[in-house]
């Protein structure tokens, strides 16, 4: 996920949720919605988990057992909610394995929604990292080639030229326009 955003330290709950969806927006299905609605979802969890252990929530918000009072309302975005109850009302009325209901299981000799979606992530963070190289190289004014960038990656990731490849022909052009648009 922290590909999908621009680096940040420590943690940001924004930036998180801002990954999450822009997962989405690159590989668009029901199965990448609810992968990515819990992983939101897992991802607010996580903030409020920080911001308790470092005293910057009102004690009469927390909960021994919950952190968080169960009553305490939170701001989701709602693709998530809409995802997950797509999902559950899918399982409640069609039945069958909450995993296909909710398009997490592959089914059909398909791989998980997990297995595809981990290698578009990493295939990502390849990207830019090839493009991080190329822009670092250009600020010293240095003369680079993309397949020698193409073979370091291939070297610091521990992966085929081609997978490198692969991986740059896919998001290569996302990660020139993210930079060149300032985003």
């Amino acid at each position: 996920m922290d590909e999908l955003v621009a680096e940040r330290a420590p943690w940001d709950s924004g930036e998180h949720l801002n990954g999450c969806l822009a997962g989405y927006q690159v590989a668009p299905s029901y199965g990448a919605a609810v992968y990515f609605a819990l992983e939101a979802l897992w991802g607010i969890a996580h903030d409020v988990g920080i911001q308790a252990k470092a005293g910057k929530l009102s004690p009469d918000q927390l909960d021994e057992n919950w952190i968080l009072s169960p009553c305490t309302n939170l701001e989701v975005p709602w693709i998530w909610i809409r995802s997950l109850a797509t999902g559950w009302e899918k399982y409640k009325t069609e039945g069958g394995p909450i995993g296909q209901a909710f398009g997490l299981e592959g089914g059909q000799g398909r791989p998980p929604i997990n297995d595809s979606l981990l290698q578009m992530l990493d295939e990502r963070a390849i990207a830019r990292w090839v493009w991080s190289q190329v822009q670092e190289a250009r600020a010293t004014h240095r003369t680079i080639r993309i397949e020698d960038v193409i073979q370091d990656a291939a070297e610091k990731f521990g992966k085929s030229d081609e997978t490198i490849r692969r991986a740059w022909k896919r998001f290569g052009r996302l990660e020139r326009l993210r930079t060149s648009d300032g985003s």
